[in-house]
């Protein structure tokens, strides 16, 4: 096996994994601000991801990692493509809002592999990443016949008549 392969599989498990990690994160922020069907969407997507993970893990199982550093990444994106940033998200966002929010995340993913399918370095690299931008384009399609069925919130789905109170 080639560097370069092993290299795209290691971004490829750091991606999966940090994106389940950080709906994870989201899932308990949502459970804390009392929006447990977001929280739920939130945990599904994370229980996706891990199980892409597993996936990829399985790909990489025979080739020999390598241990990266943070700043060893490389990205089309500040993070990893498919983990969303905090600032797309608001506490009182609604199942539509946490859709697109993947939605756009799993498009950011497909993005990547499909530029390693386009660019890799050997015929070994662009082939996975041809099939894990086939498996995420396949997730895109899903969450987009997913988000058709859920009604796009109200207008003033972020007002909160209940305003914090901040004890010192």
């Amino acid at each position: 096996m080639t560097t370069e392969v092993a290299t795209f599989l290691a971004h490829a498990l750091a991606m999966e994994n940090e994106a389940a990690d950080r709906y994870d994160e989201l899932a308990d922020t949502m459970e804390i601000h009392n929006n447990p069907a977001v929280a739920e969407l939130f945990r599904q997507m994370a229980a996706f991801s891990r199980r892409h993970a597993e996936s990829v893990a399985e790909r990489a199982a025979r080739h020999d990692l390598p241990v990266l550093k943070s700043w060893q990444y490389r990205w089309n994106t500040f993070e990893p493509p498919e983990v969303g940033a905090i600032e797309g998200t608001h506490y009182r966002m609604t199942p539509h809002h946490a859709l697109s929010f993947a939605l756009d995340n799993e498009r950011r993913g497909r993005d990547f592999y499909a530029a390693r399918a386009k660019d890799g370095a050997n015929g070994e690299l662009r082939r996975l990443a041809a099939e894990m931008a086939e498996e995420e384009a396949a997730h895109v399609a899903e969450l987009e016949r997913w988000l058709e069925r859920v009604p796009p919130p109200d207008g003033d789905w972020d007002q909160d008549d209940d305003e914090a109170i901040v004890a010192d």
